[in-house]
Order: structure tokens, then C-alpha cells, then sequence
């Protein structure tokens, strides 16, 4: 397979041999904490009653500027849980105890035999490595229970087993290992959580070099991490109290959006105006047309890979063309954007001091995905100057205002000139996550100002990111494969904080055929935010009339439900649960949905369950309690397995028994039409 990796991040992490942290030689203690001092290093420990443990490590100098800022814990007290620590002349370890069951300890009593020691690393919570450049985070959770978050990444659901590593790339196909936003936060649900609050890529070993045995690793020397405890759901809801709740995203939001890759897309007012009446005829309501580059003049996919801001004088006459057309059709107009600037451009001149330069002071050139030196060269937009940070917002408010758009589209962002420096100093491969971050901030900022609410469709970032909604998870293939990926992916970010979120609905690269096809979008139409996108044409009059009517019905169906899906973001917000929720985040009790990564609660009532085949038939586990089938309202008792069958233009669907939804009861062409229309009760 090619590389398209700029920088090695494994290779970052191999060769380094890792020691004990030392003996305790001395303990501090005063009302709130106990610090812990070794020859190595401090560790403070602070017990936050009934919530949490959060542990302060001082080896030596701290990175600047890459601690996350956020809040501290605060409860509410969890019972059950007592914290045991290490005593003078011992080796740092702790252990957490959740009524008598130990959830979080070393993996190992102690090295029994002396002269066969497993590494240090096995036997005590912190060790270090020989230069003291790297800190190793070492503990035990039973095996028995599952490892959830880590963000949107593309391996299995529950971690257990897996290497990930914090370390932003272009993922093109959603690469196992890859991601596209670092996020050192995960949960289990044994009942404890841990979120290392940097922004500097880690390596996390959940059991892949020693079955039970957690390692994350990290190139610092001071820094904090805490872990939390809690249920899965309470466990998210104070790592959204530390780190933010975004605001509600806007209505029409909520609608489909449709868009194609730059190499196919949209060239004029005329082809979208075809494209508006091909839906309006078949009687298919739609919000947004999201432009990719194409729209940008002077333009080449796959070569330019940069934003110039300036639209293609050959296609329109003016900069609000498109954008006043779709508002008088009742449309929105998202416009894609990236962080990177091309030397010889205009923009370069408008930033200039304000891209990313190396130690000399020369501007750092972004290196290109596919390694070839012809094309043009870029630089990248130094987010972390604050002057910078507001010029490129200012950029998107500009964009906003002339083109009468509503949102962008905030492509890229995860490769940085590895010979770069920030204003403090850090080198371009420990900064990924945060200009990821800063990236998604600056624009959300320059859209809100123009518009009254921010709106982007984020793909890099980092733990901050969730702030600035929507985020989706990039490149999928279209393939049935790729369509699971992208499910999976989607569930880790919502048990990473993530609460809306969404996917190129029909995978990003290659043409599915006309089941995958039809079978993606009924998961996209029953899900946070939806939207169509690939290298091919994603409008369904691209296959037969069959796909088209079963199209129809399945967004028909999402437009019904509009008032319900926006309610549900409502009350996520309000208690701090992701919109699209996995299985054990919601029944956590059930031991059945531990492993379960293919169904996902829709709000509080409905669970959905996509069918990933081409036979149409699928088994669906129905958790606790009692349940109603959508469709032929067959009632049913869980936890159990069935077995179902749906046609083309259905999707499984389940409501929780006592339920009654309200649903839009008008044909509309619009969210906004959706939620002003008639209505109708379910009762379940």
C-alpha cells in the first residue's frame, strides 16, 4: 500500500526503553492533595471526592502553549469508589476500587522474581524514558470490559487490543490506525474514564504489546491527566463540563446536504439550478448545496490543495451569485475552505507574517500528500499568533457576507510542515491537534460572525473541536467495509464528546453500487447531520427509478422526523449526550451491547440499525426493555437477538414502548417548511 504519510509517528515512538519513576523518598501532604516525590519527578495526586483523581506530573520544563485549557471536575459524587495510594519507599502506583472490585490498578502486584523483570512499566503507574524526554502512563483495567473514544478513529468500536495513536493525518480511506482529530480521551465502562489534557501526539497501547496491560505514551515531561469515574453516560457528561458544550447547530442544518468532489462538481448557477429541479420534481426536500474547490478560480483537483478565496470569474459574474439564487429557492450555500495558502497567491500577501515559518524564520512549506515537488508550493496559516487567528476568521466573515453563504466546509488542516514552529517555539509534529483546534475555532468564529450562528464541516481538530459543530470523519471508501468504518468512527466521536456528527453518506472514494448506495443513505437519513459526497455522483436519478423512489422515501422519512431529531439535539445539549448514541453508552448494564458497533440509539427513543448487505436482511440486537418495531408497531421485550428483513426504501427502526413522536405530516422542501408544518402523533 502506498504511504502517504509525511511524518512517521510509530517510528517517533520505537527504541525508547522506559525505567521506574524511582522510590518514593519523600510525601507532602495538605488539605487538598499529596504530592509524591521520587529522583525522577513529583506526582501530585489530588482525590476530587466521589468524582474523580487528577494527577500532576513535574518531571522537568513544560511544553508551552499546548495544555488544553479547560474546566476542572466537579461532580456530581459518584458512590462507591475509593482510591488507594502508594506509601514512602515504595514505587508510584494506584489503585481505584468501585464497590470491592478493583477498576484501575498496576497491571501487576510487583516484580516477583527480580531477575525476570517484564519492564518496569508492568508493575508501577509511571515510568520514564532513559533521555527523560518521554513519560509512560501504566495501569490495568479488566479485561472484561470494554475501552470506548480516542475520538473518531477507524479501528474497532472497543479498543481492546488496539494501538492508536493521538497523531493527526490525511486519512484517505480511513487508515486503521489513523486519524484525522487526536483525542486523549477514553472511557470504559468498568466505570472510569482518562483524559490527558495536551495537545501532543500519544501513543495509546490498549493491550496489543500485553493483553491488560494500558499503556499511553507521551513526549513530555510535565504535564496533568485525570481520571474520571462515573457511568459511561456520567463520565462523558463531566468531560463535556471540562471541555465545553457547543451550541445548538442552525435548523436547516438539519436537512440533507448535497455535493460533489471538486474533480465533478458543480460548475454554474445553471447545474445547480438542474439539480434543485430534479429534486423538486421528484418531490425530495433538500437545505444545502456544499460546494467543494471548484468553485475557487484557477482550481485543480489534486493540485492546487490550497484556498485562494477568490471565486471563478469563468462561471460567475458575481461573488453572491450562487448564494443569492439558492436563498431565493430556499437553499443554503456551504463553501469549501482550507488552511493553506499558495505562495505566489494573493493571500499570501493579505497574511503575510502569518504563516507558519521553520527555526530560521523562512516560511515552512506544507509538504504535498503524494510527495510530488511540481506542484505548487504552500504554507499554512500560523493559528497560533493571535493576530493570525483573527485575520483568517475575518477571511471567512468576508467570505460569508459576499457570497451570501451560511457555512464552510473546513477541509484539511491535519498535515503541518514538520520543520515548522509555532509562536511558542513547538515543532510542527507536536502541533497537529492544536492548529487542527484553532483552525475549526478561527472559522466557526468567522461564520458566526457573519451569520449570527457559527457552522462548519470540520474534519481535523482536536478535543476542543466538538465546540465547533458539525465535525464528520473524512474519506471513506465506498465499499460495504468502508460504510461500516464510517459508522464505527462516528460512534467513537460521540464517545469521545463528539454531539453531532456525520459522514460522506455513499463513502467518498469510488462509485458504490446501487444496494451499498441506497443502504448508506437510509444510515445518513437516520442520522445527526447528512449529507451527500463522493468522487462520483451521489444523486440518486444516477441509478434506476427503484433507487430513486426508495431515495425519496428514505429522506422523506428523515424530513418527517425533523421536529423529533431537533428536539433530541435540544435535549443533548441540555444533559450532555451525543445526538447518535452507541448501545453501551445508553445501556451500559446490558453486557449485551458492549461489543455491539453497527446499531445506535437516534436521540433518546429510536434505535436504528442499518443493514450492511446486500441481502437486506440483518440480525439486531434489541437491548433492555420494552420496544416497538416503527413500522408494523409489533411489540417486543428485550434483551434479545431477531432477525429482520426490510426493502430497499426502509431501514430497521425500533421506539422505545410508551413513546409518542411528532412528525412532520406535509410534503416540504425544506427544515424550515418541516418544522412549520402540520403534524401528526406516533404513539408506540
Amino acid at each position: 500500500m502506498k504511504n502517504l504519510r509525511d511524518f512517521e509517528i510509530r517510528k517517533f515512538f520505537e527504541g525508547e526503553m522506559f525505567s521506574s519513576a524511582g522510590f518514593i523518598n519523600e510525601i507532602l501532604s495538605d488539605i487538598t492533595s499529596t504530592t509524591f516525590k521520587t529522583s525522577k519527578m513529583d506526582i501530585k495526586v489530588t482525590i476530587i471526592d466521589g468524582v474523580g483523581i487528577k494527577v500532576e506530573i513535574d518531571a522537568g520544563d513544560e511544553l508551552q502553549g499546548l495544555s488544553i485549557p479547560h474546566k476542572e471536575p466537579e461532580g456530581p459524587k459518584k458512590a462507591g469508589y475509593s482510591v488507594t495510594l502508594p506509601a514512602r519507599e515504595e514505587k508510584f502506583s494506584l489503585t481505584v476500587n468501585k464497590e470491592s472490585e478493583m477498576i484501575l490498578s498496576p497491571f501487576a502486584p510487583g516484580d516477583q522474581l527480580g531477575f525476570l523483570s517484564l519492564g518496569d512499566e508492568f508493575y508501577e503507574n509511571m515510568t520514564v524514558s532513559a533521555e527523560n524526554e518521554m513519560m509512560r502512563i501504566s495501569f490495568r483495567i479488566p479485561s472484561n470490559y470494554g475501552i470506548y473514544g480516542l475520538g473518531e478513529n477507524f479501528t474497532t468500536f472497543n479498543k481492546r487490543g488496539k494501538t492508536i495513536y493521538t497523531f493527526p493525518h490525511d486519512n484517505y480511506c480511513l487508515g486503521a490506525e489513523e486519524v484525522y482529530k487526536g483525542i486523549p480521551f477514553f472511557l470504559s465502562n468498568a466505570g472510569v474514564g482518562i483524559v490527558i489534557p495536551e495537545y501532543v501526539p500519544m501513543k495509546f497501547d490498549f493491550g496489543q504489546t500485553m493483553e491488560g496491560l494500558i499503556m499511553i505514551t507521551l513526549p513530555a515531561k510535565s504535564f496533568s491527566f485525570y481520571i474520571l469515574f462515573g457511568t459511561p453516560v456520567e463520565i462523558l457528561q463531566e468531560y463535556l463540563h471540562m471541555f465545553g458544550v457547543p451550541e445548538l447547530p442552525p435548523e436547516w442544518s438539519f436537512g440533507m446536504w448535497v455535493s460533489r468532489w471538486a474533480g465533478i462538481g458543480y460548475r454554474s448557477v445553471s447545474e445547480v439550478s438542474g439539480i434543485l429541479s430534479s429534486f423538486r420534481k421528484s418531490k425530495i426536500p433538500l437545505d444545502v448545496i456544499s460546494m467543494d474547490p471548484q468553485w475557487l478560480q484557477d482550481y485543480i483537483p489534486g493540485v492546487t490543495q490550497a484556498c485562494e478565496f477568490q471565486w471563478d470569474r469563468s462561471n460567475y459574474q458575481k461573488d453572491d451569485e450562487l448564494g443569492n439564487f439558492l436563498e431565493a429557492n430556499g437553499k443554503r450555500l456551504c463553501l469549501w475552505v482550507n488552511p493553506y495558502v499558495l505562495l505566489n497567491g494573493n493571500i499570501a500577501k493579505e497574511m503575510k507574517n502569518c504563516l507558519l515559518t521553520d527555526e530560521n524564520g523562512n516560511i515552512a512549506i506544507v509538504p504535498n500528500q503524494d510527495g510530488n515537488p511540481n506542484k505548487p508550493k504552500r504554507g499554512m496559516v500560523d493559528f497560533t499568533k493571535a493576530e493570525c487567528f483573527e485575520k483568517y476568521s475575518k477571511l471567512i466573515e468576508n467570505l460569508m457576507v459576499r457570497s451570501n453563504a451560511d457555512a464552510v466546509m473546513t477541509d484539511f488542516g491535519e498535515t503541518i510542515p514538520t520543520d515548522s514552529v509555532d509562536v511558542n517555539g513547538n515543532p510542527g509534529y507536536l502541533i497537529r491537534n492544536l492548529m487542527g483546534d484553532l483552525y475549526q475555532m478561527s472559522a466557526f468564529k468567522g461564520v458566526k460572525s457573519a451569520r449570527g450562528k457559527g457552522m462548519v464541516w470540520g474534519r481535523s481538530g482536536s478535543v476542543l473541536s466538538h465546540n465547533y459543530p458539525i465535525q464528520w470523519g473524512g474519506d471513506s471508501s465506498s465499499t460495504w467495509e468502508g460504510m461500516r468504518t464510517a459508522l464505527r468512527s462516528a460512534l467513537s466521536a460521540s464517545m469521545s464528546g463528539t454531539i453531532f456528527t456525520a459522514f460522506d453518506t455513499g463513502g467518498f472514494a469510488g462509485k458504490p453500487d446501487r444496494l451499498l448506495y441506497i443502504r448508506w443513505v437510509a444510515m445518513g437519513a437516520l442520522f445527526s447531520h447528512f449529507k451527500l459526497h463522493g468522487t462520483t455522483p451521489r444523486e440518486p436519478w444516477n441509478y434506476d427509478n427503484e433507487i430513486v423512489d426508495a431515495f425519496g422515501n428514505l429522506v422523506r422519512l428523515r424530513y418527517s422526523l425533523i421536529p423529533y431529531i431537533i428536539l433530541e439535539a435540544r435535549l443533548s445539549l441540555e444533559i450532555k449526550k451525543p445526538l447518535v448514541r452507541p448501545l453501551v453508552l445508553e445501556f451500559p448494564e446490558d453486557p449485551g451491547c458492549q461489543f455491539i458497533d453497527d446499531e445506535y440509539m437516534l436521540g433518546d427513543k429510536i434505535l436504528v440499525a442499518p443493514i450492511f448487505n446486500e441481502t437486506g436482511k440483518r440480525t439486531v440486537y434489541i437491548p433492555m426493555g420494552k420496544w416497538v418495531d416503527f413500522y408494523d408497531k409489533k411489540a417486543m421485550d428485550g434483551p434479545k437477538w431477531i432477525v429482520v428483513e426490510e426493502p430497499i426504501s426502509r431501514i430497521p427502526l425500533f421506539v422505545k414502548s410508551g413513546t409518542v413522536i411528532e412528525v412532520a405530516n406535509d410534503n416540504v422542501e425544506n427544515a424550515e417548511e418541516a418544522l412549520k408544518a402540520n403534524r401528526k402523533k406516533l404513539v408506540f
